[in-house]
């Protein structure tokens, strides 16, 4: 495993959570009110400090009320 490369991607992966919910002018309590997630966890993914598995990214898009997909276009 490549430490360094897979760091980024998180970082990555969770500046675009952040950017998403802020831009649906949610806050961290809402989203995870309507998912199995708890608002450590998304704080750590959005801050790029937590790895997740596939589920937990189905339970932030249905929190998010987005799709997949977009979670994934960064």
């Amino acid at each position: 495993m490549n430490e360094a490369r897979d760091r980024k991607r998180l970082e990555a992966f969770g500046e675009n959570v952040r950017k998403i919910r802020e831009r649906l002018k949610l806050s961290q309590d809402q989203v995870v009110a309507n998912c199995d997630v708890t608002k450590g966890n998304l704080s750590n993914i959005e801050n790029g400090n937590k790895d997740f598995n596939f589920t937990t990214l189905l339970e932030i898009a249905k929190g998010l009320g987005v799709h997949p997909k977009e979670l994934l276009d960064f």
